[in-house]
């Protein structure tokens, strides 16, 4: 199958994977953004119809409040009928009062009526607004339901709870009660349910007046409590353990809908025209770039011409032009390698005929320092014995190779043969003290790793000094590492020399290995890791420290 139908197909592929969840996610975050739109509308709407209403319920706890304290009314009902001398009168001023204070109140807006009486007195009279009174409302409000559960809590000057008319037709209402200070008698206010229309009507079917008392218009649905579809706000009146509750569809947006499905088919139907005309601009670009590629490659493959580069192909798009910019980069590092082989391999010509030009047989040279110790002793003199004997072992085991790991015992073995040589040279201007415990001796180090480490603290330490000094050589182990610590007190190095120590890859001609610290340091990590090598410490005038951390592996291990 061709690239480029290859990519159609897959595009196409990751498309239909990636459209329906798409499709759902989209929906899902419209319907929260419309239903937090739609929320944060109808509380503001909510709260202001709320407030409004709340304002004129206020206004009638007011009214019913003043009443209760007004005089002409605990007046009115020091009387015990209205056949009394003076109650007619005294209800009369009453009812003036109630009238005039009502007509600049404004409770009387969806007042019904209001009805003050005494049970078990022969007086009543009443003030009414929307609906007339009959001879037999107070008889009506003394044997009604509400009247009969009335309770005034400690504070309480007005009672307010949902109810129904005295008078017929029997309607939804809202009833406040009051007591006549300092009397048996009751004020009886009825408010038309009509005040709650602005919050009902403004959203039909989803807004709902509830309290202990009843609920208006009607019922909460069930379908509204019990279900997770819908989300509830609530909003308090003044009437107490009164609220108004507002249902509202949590997914407003149906994609069956008509619009939904419109919005649907539209969509995807641009989705995939645009996924196609992507996918075919996409495999004609790739097609025609690679193609360019693999003449360039081949072209390479055949002339062998690998110094060759085409930096037309590094421009373009950076995916694109990175690629191609790789592969001049790998044209020209094949070219160098190349080279650089050849350069190696003519050196390596030359130096096996240099080698084999120099080449000395080394059973003649054991032999002949053998003899040299031999005549040495025979002549009694010790310090070309020690030197003789101390080199023989240098060059047997110099012989075997220096990259191969022995024991720590073995290893001051050898350095032991080196220091033989070394105090006839320099006559006991220095003494070795070792500090190696019994158990660390069968760990291994690499050969010849402490012998660089003590030629540089007898010649750049204890020499220039111009006095006697001591190397002290100590190991320990820390967890898995193994420290060995070579330390003079020589001349030692101040901070700068410290910081750059290991810069300096040159090394004495008198040394016996031409093995400097920094190649110490890097044959070190190249066997063991990067996180282990030399350390240094010094004091400027007093010593110098060298610390060797390498992995603690014990021999046979």
């Amino acid at each position: 199958m061709r690239l480029r139908t290859r990519i159609i197909i897959s595009v196409l592929i990751c498309f239909i994977a990636v459209w329906l969840p798409s499709v759902i996610i989209l929906f899902s975050y419209m319907n929260k953004e419309v239903y937090r739109l739609s929320r944060d509308a109808v509380s503001s709407q909510m709260e202001s119809a709320v407030s409004s209403v709340n304002d004129e319920l206020f206004a009638i706890i007011d009214a019913v409040a003043w009443i209760s304290d007004e005089k002409s009314v605990s007046d009115a009902f020091a009387f015990s009928s209205l056949d009394d001398r003076g109650a007619a009168v005294a209800v009369f001023e009453a009812q003036q009062r109630i009238a005039a204070y009502m007509a600049a109140s404004p409770a009387s807006e969806h007042l019904n009526k209001i009805v003050l009486f005494s049970p078990g007195k022969d007086i009543s009279f009443e003030f009414v607004r929307w609906r007339s009174g009959t001879l037999y409302d107070a008889d009506a409000i003394i044997a009604s339901e509400s009247f009969r559960n009335l309770s005034f809590p400690e504070g309480v000057v007005v009672s307010m709870m949902f109810g129904r008319t005295i008078n017929d037709p029997s309607e939804m209402a809202i009833i406040a009660y009051g007591r006549v200070r300092n009397t048996e008698a009751y004020i009886y206010a009825e408010i038309s349910a009509d005040i709650l229309s602005p919050i009902i009507e403004a959203y039909p079917g989803y807004a709902y007046a509830v309290s202990e008392s009843g609920s208006y218009p009607e019922e909460v649905p069930s379908s509204f409590l019990n279900s997770s579809s819908y989300a509830v706000s609530s909003y308090g009146l003044a009437m107490p353990g009164a609220e108004v509750l507002h249902f509202q569809e949590r997914m407003p947006l149906s994609l069956m809908s008509s619009s939904g499905l419109a919005v649907l088919l539209v969509v995807s139907a641009a989705s995939i025209l645009l996924f196609i005309l992507l996918s075919f601009l996409l495999s004609r670009y790739l097609t025609r770039v690679s193609s360019r590629l693999v003449r360039h490659i081949e072209y390479l493959m055949d002339t062998k011409d690998f110094g060759y580069v085409d930096k037309t192909m590094e421009k373009g798009d950076e995916e694109i032009a990175s690629i191609a910019h790789a592969v001049n980069a790998m044209s020209i590092s094949i070219s160098e390698l190349l080279k650089r082989n050849e350069a190696l391999f003519e050196d390596k010509k030359r130096m096996e005929i240099d080698m084999l030009q120099m080449q000395v047989n080394p059973h003649f040279l054991y032999n002949t320092l053998e003899s040299m110790h031999y005549l040495a002793e025979v002549q009694r003199n010790e310090g070309i014995a020690r030197m003789s004997r101390g080199l023989s072992t240098l060059l047997r085991n110099m012989a075997k190779g220096s990259s191969d790991q022995i024991t720590l015992a073995e290893e001051l073995s050898l350095l032991g043969d080196y220091d033989s040589i070394q105090q006839v040279r320099y006559m006991g201007m220095y003494e070795i003290e070792y500090d190696v415990p019994d158990d660390l001796m069968g760990f291994l180090i690499q050969k010849f790793t402490l012998q660089p480490l003590v030629e540089n603290a007898i010649f750049h330490g204890i020499e220039p000094s111009g006095r006697c000094g001591t190397i002290r050589i100590s190991a320990v182990k820390e967890g898995d590492v193994l420290c060995i610590s070579v330390c003079d007190d020589g001349v030692g190095m101040d901070a700068d020399g410290l910081v750059h120590i290991l810069d300096v890859r040159e090394h004495s001609k008198t040394d016996m290995t031409g093995v400097g610290l920094r190649n110490i340091n890097e044959r070190i990590k190249l066997v063991y890791g990067r996180e282990y090598g030399l350390s240094f410490e010094s004091e400027k005038g007093r010593y110098m420290k060298v610390t060797v951390r390498i992995k603690a592996v014990k021999g046979g291990v």
